[in-house]
């Protein structure tokens, strides 16, 4: 018995301007609780801006990028797209919006094994991202100590204080990144050449030579 490769022919828009985007606005929102900017424990607006902004936004442009066969972007973007629908749910869940029971039987600590399952995801993508360009390893690299801290915050472990003042920090600088990664891919897309600058892949871990199509189908052969 044979598997066949399905090859899916994708002639529609780039999408990963708009899933950064949802990216870049959940965590301009989220860091400015956690900064202070607003009231840290006014969670109620995050819980939709996360759910909707974050997590569908995100996970439509990695469905799309899945069918132009972008491994990256559509792990990246549905991980974290899932990643923010898991926080809207948890958020309602802390604010009693599913009961006094489940309220009550929310262990916080769970959370902390959220955060370092993501951060050893984001560790892994990030050597994958040094294949791109410039401002994605920048992105990636402080998504990596934003999970770091909140781990640490979460499980208590640590000067909390700076630790949570950190993850704040990088929090922000994640959405600064994602809103003008958003704003180079649009662009070059839109205009057909680079306006804002995004560098040059690192080539430090080299890619296989694309095999003939003869040659994938035979792969996927038992």
């Amino acid at each position: 018995m044979s598997v066949q490769e399905i090859k899916v022919n994708y002639s529609g828009a780039d999408p990963t301007a708009f899933g950064v985007l949802g990216l870049a606005m959940c965590c301009l929102l989220a860091s400015s609780s956690k900064l202070g900017f607003t009231d840290h424990a006014a969670t109620g607006l995050l819980v939709g801006w996360a759910g909707l902004l974050g997590g569908v936004v995100q996970i439509m442009a990695a469905k799309i990028d899945f069918k132009k066969g972008n491994v990256l972007g559509g792990t990246a973007l549905g991980a974290y797209g899932f990643f923010w629908l898991g926080m809207a749910f948890s958020w309602s869940t802390m604010n009693g919006a599913f009961g006094p029971g489940m309220k009550a039987a929310v262990d916080p600590k769970m959370l902390g094994f959220i955060f370092l399952g993501y951060l050893i995801f984001s560790l892994f993508t990030t050597v994958a991202a040094l294949e791109v360009n410039f401002p994605f390893v920048v992105l990636f690299l402080f998504i990596d100590v934003l999970f770091f801290s909140l781990t640490l915050v979460t499980f208590n472990v640590g000067p909390v204080a700076v630790l949570a003042q950190l993850a704040g920090w990088s929090e922000l600088t994640v959405s600064i990144i994602g809103f003008y990664y958003s704003a180079a891919i649009f662009y070059k897309n839109f205009y057909g050449r680079e306006l804002l600058p995004l560098g040059k892949p690192l080539n430090i871990i080299k890619k296989s030579a694309p095999a003939p199509e003869a040659d994938q189908r035979k792969r996927f052969s038992a």
